[in-house]
């Protein structure tokens, strides 16, 4: 099967699209899948080591049963677009819905956490003689503590799921953003591609929600928390978390906001995830295409009946379908609708 873009779009006032690239068929057992149930195993014997200890922490940050607070769903990546050529195009940094906050922040360091500053995410607490840090990056190759190399030797003493309180490092970090007159009325996301290893979101004093998972992105819908005019961005990171002990691998143990910090904004009803699987019939002759897409509607109140479209492009940007694939989709207020799509490809 040739190589593809697939550009998927919901129509609305403005569209939705999606493109990306169908490289592979996909295995029977999905990758990952074994990393998956072995860190299911090693969460549930932290848990189990928590009960047998007698003691509960109530720090989220030596908790394994908090991974996150008021984050999004994970969902596949995609960038909105106003228009299919844009989607084509595939330019994230030119799409008017994604605004990047990387760049120089304020930062401030502790080796413990009852050194930091408990206040700072408060818009008014003064950071200007705080030291500049580059974002995304980690702060020990920036000047501030000691990044480690380790295989599997942990790099503190070992006490699941509990974490040195004399040495674990804490970063805070603030910035400001301003949000484009142009998403007025649209639902606004605020996206981290990775913190290490734990972090609390703040906007304008407020606080968003918590994080683990240094390698995983997290969003927040932070369109209820940002305003006119500048706005206040306020992220505390700790060295470690309870997630540590299940990091104990022979690799650089380093910290921060190690991958990109953007906004995005999309219509009130959205895409929010889908799924494409390019598959061959048990002859090996015929394609087959099934695509899943969730549709959002971020309303409490009902929404009027959306149309939404599929289009497979090949390398030369032509379709490949002889019809687009599509049909009306209609979530309910604060409600999720599952669309499916399926079309077979005579000997692609």
């Amino acid at each position: 099967m040739n190589r593809a873009a697939l550009s998927v779009w919901a129509i609305s006032d403005v569209k939705l699209d999606l493109r990306f690239a169908v490289r592979q068929l996909p295995s029977r057992i999905m990758p990952g899948t074994r990393s998956s149930i072995t860190a299911s195993v090693l969460s549930l014997v932290l848990l189990a080591a928590c009960a047998e200890a007698g003691r509960d922490s109530t720090n989220d940050w030596e908790n394994p049963g908090v991974i996150g607070r008021n984050k999004e769903p994970g969902h596949a990546t995609y960038t909105p677009y106003p228009d299919v050529p844009s989607a084509i195009e595939g330019d994230r940094s030119n799409s008017p819905f994604v605004k990047s906050l990387s760049g120089t922040w304020k930062f401030n360091w502790v080796r413990r956490p009852a050194d930091r500053p408990t206040e700072f995410y408060k818009p008014e607490y003064d950071v200007s003689d705080w030291h500049d840090i580059a974002v995304p990056g980690n702060w020990e190759v920036q000047g501030h503590g000691v990044p480690l190399y380790t295989d599997v030797a942990y790099p503190f003493p070992p006490d699941p799921p509990y974490i040195p309180h004399d040495w674990n490092p804490v970063g805070s970090y603030r910035t400001s953003f301003t949000v484009p007159e142009s998403w007025d009325g649209r639902q606004i996301f605020l996206h981290f591609g990775g913190i290490k290893s734990a972090a609390y979101i703040w906007v304008n004093g407020q606080e968003v929600g918590y994080t683990q998972g240094s390698k995983t992105p997290a969003e927040y819908n932070v369109t209820d928390y940002v305003q006119a005019g500048d706005n206040t961005l306020a992220v505390e990171v700790y060295r470690w978390s309870d997630g540590a002990y299940l990091e104990g691998q022979d690799y650089w143990k380093i910290s921060g906001i190690e991958r990109d910090v953007h906004l995005f904004s999309t219509p009130a009803v959205y895409i929010r995830d889908f799924f494409v699987v390019g598959d061959l019939d048990p002859d090996y002759e015929d394609g087959r295409l099934d695509i899943t897409v969730s549709v959002k509607n971020a309303l409490s109140e009902p929404a009027a009946a959306h149309s939404l479209a599929v289009e497979l492009l090949d390398s030369d940007g032509r379709s490949v379908l002889v019809s687009p694939l599509g049909g009306d989709v209609l979530p309910g207020p604060e409600g999720e609708a599952v669309v499916r799509f399926e079309r077979r490809m005579e000997r692609p």
